[in-house]
């Protein structure tokens, strides 16, 4: 199979077992047990893989089974994969004999059955003397691990999906995910080669997985653990890891897992040194990358680390890494402003320019001199080059770049990634205090954006300006939470433009305000061409250009919900807010409310109805 490819295999019978039981009794007289052939059409449903990057499919594979079980227990059996079709597809048709009790299910009733994908090498269901026999609840993950995703993915996957007989169709449901660990041994001695190491991860000191894994060349330990069923709280958790050092005898190191609720099909990424610097780190993908920092040693304090922090290095000029290399930066500066070529402030000059594309992760604030308080301006435009696009960096995919503080000062992350159009996933922070343009233009033409799940921005009271074109051009993105932003009282342009030209965008986030500001909602949306689901609108005193555009070029929405009655149209509240929209779909307006037709009122070609 094609290494994008995810193989699917069996994890566990949790779903058909019933808990703990491990055999279903049949009747021993033989008229009662009968047979019946059937056929059935599977397919994977919505959302049944983990997502692991672009073009990874969901495959069925030579020797394929289909277990399956009524809810009586009178019906049970395997399918087999049909030799002629739906190896390496999404769509497969199964077939084979089932043994039934009593009547044949299709002649007087409809039995909602279960199913499980289970492979060619299957031991976890046998047929002895008319039972099936299946392994206890849980027991057979419990010591299960992989060295890679994609192991861990192929071997441990598991799927499975409900109906009924007679409509002989079912879809198959992911039900596993998937927690991606990386640990490097920092020092020499601690990583030779073949090297043992012991590692647990525990829950409130409870052993929720363990595995022995040798150290390769580079000190690296990396393993995945696979979780079945249901959402698993972490709570308090941590890796522990155990080996022998040379001359010093038995180690030990924990290191603790932000809490997290492990939900099925996705997976989580968490990366730990055995040394504990926590801070702003470079990770190169490439051999002889340059790293150039705009700031030096003697005025900003800039030092670099090419072993965790255990030895560090004035910055006084450019540095090479190869492939692997992590360099750890701190700093002493009260902020890194610029300006970039087009816009207000320094030109050209964020923190630091790299040859060639690398990985960024860590805790921003190592570089800045203190790490508990967030300047104005920390780091206005700290990673852009204006108007010059930077293809060069982008955040780790086994770690996240940290954004700690929750009350954010005037302009901190203002341009911060501007332009950054190699850069592919957001960095985690939560916006507990909004302040003057805090956000603005913050991800704006990051064309490669697509995934922003580890940003929040819960808070309840905003800022002028403060998410201001935030999004805007970032082409690549696809989706929003949809209670993304909570807030019921806005500020002056708070979301302008926020999600402006996001082309490919096609939900949007709740919009709960009932006390709007001026230009709020100003082009939030305009250029949102494939947006098909419009928030509802509850405000029902609408403000200077309030609305003004906010869906212009929205060509794919056929339904908006307003609840103004007062402020239409007046002072720009909504002019051309509904232009170059899709020529047919609804308007639903406060009962009595007074809208005129066209680009400024509701779409002309639109019918018109009253919301309840």
């Amino acid at each position: 199979m094609k290494s994008s490819y995810i193989k699917v295999l069996l994890l566990s019978l949790l779903a058909l077992t019933m808990g703990c039981r491990k055999e279903m009794d049949i009747p021993s007289s033989a008229p009662e047990v009968q047979i019946v052939h059937y056929k059935a059409t599977v397919q994977a449903g919505v959302d049944t893989r983990a997502t692991l990057g672009d073009g990874l499919e969901y495959v069925f594979e030579t020797g394929d089974r289909i277990y399956m079980e009524s809810e009586d227990g009178k019906l049970y059996g395997f399918l087999s994969l049909s030799s002629d079709g739906g190896i390496g597809k999404n769509t497969a048709l199964f077939e084979g004999d089932l043994s039934y009790v009593g009547e044949e299910p299709f002649q007087n009733n409809n039995p909602s059955v279960s199913l499980v994908l289970v492979s060619q090498n299957d031991e976890l269901h046998t047929i002895t003397d008319g039972k099936v026999m299946a392994v206890e609840s849980g027991s057979y993950l419990s010591t299960k691990w992989a060295t890679t995703l994609e192991e861990a993915v192929s071997h441990y996957s598991h799927f499975t999906g409900t109906g009924n007989l007679n409509d002989m169709r079912f879809t198959l449901q992911q039900q596993s995910s998937f927690l991606k660990c990386f640990v490097r041994m920092n020092k020499v001695e601690q990583a030779p080669v073949n090297r043992d190491i012991s590692v647990q991860l525990l829950n409130n000191d409870v052993l929720l997985r363990e595995a022995t894994i040798k150290v390769s060349t580079a000190g690296s330990v990396p393993f995945v653990f696979a979780f079945l069923g249901d959402a698993v709280s972490l709570e308090n958790a941590k890796l522990r890891l155990d080996w022998e050092e040379p001359g010093l005898g038995a180690q030990r190191k924990d290191f603790d897992v932000t809490n997290k609720t492990l939900a099925a099909n996705h997976y989580y990424s968490i990366s730990r040194s055995t040394l504990a610097f926590d801070g702003f780190r470079i990770r190169a993908i490439s051999n002889s990358t340059t790293i150039t920092f705009n700031y030096n040693y003697e005025n900003d304090g800039i030092e670099y680390s090419l072993d965790f922090g255990e030895t560090w290095i004035p910055y006084t000029g450019a540095f090479t890494l190869n492939k692997g290399d992590v360099a750890c930066i701190r700093g002493k500066r009260t902020n890194y402003k610029n300006g970039g070529a087009d816009y207000d402030g320094p030109k050209d000059k964020p923190i630091f320019k790299a040859s060639l594309k690398c990985y960024i992760s860590g805790n921003i604030m190592s570089l800045v001199n203190d790490a508990q308080e967030l300047s104005e301006s920390a780091f206005q435009g700290a990673f852009s080059r204006g108007g010059t696009a930077v293809n060069t960096i982008d955040i780790d995919p086994d770690a996240p770049l940290i954004l700690p503080a929750t009350t954010l000062a005037s302009q901190c992350y203002m341009n911060m990634f501007r332009n950054c159009t190699s850069l592919t996933r957001a960095p985690q922070f939560r916006v507990e205090g909004a302040a003057y343009r805090c956000c603005y233009n913050m991800f704006r033409l990051c064309s490669g954006l697509k995934d922003i799940g580890e940003i929040e921005l819960p808070a309840m009271t905003l800022a002028e300006d403060c998410y201001r074109e935030m999004f805007r051009q970032c082409t690549s993105l696809t989706s929003v939470d949809s209670d993304m932003l909570p807030a019921t009282s806005l500020a002056v342009a708070c979301y302008q433009q926020m999600f402006n030209g996001c082309s490919k965008l096609t939900n949007s986030p709740d919009l709960p305000a009932t006390t709007l500001a001026d230009h709020c909602y100003d082009t939030m949306f305009s250029a949102c061409s494939q947006l098909t689901d419009a928030p509802e609108l509850r405000a029902t005193t609408l403000v200077s250009y309030c609305y003004y555009q906010m869906f212009h070029t929205c060509s794919a929405l056929t339904e908006i919900r307003c609840r103004a009655t007062g402020g239409i149209g007046a002072n720009n509240s909504t002019t051309d807010w509904v232009k170059n929209i899709n020529t047919t779909g609804t308007f639903y307006r406060a009962e009595g409310a007074s809208w005129s037709k066209g680009n400024s009122g509701y779409p002309s070609n639109w019918s018109l109805e009253d919301l309840p």
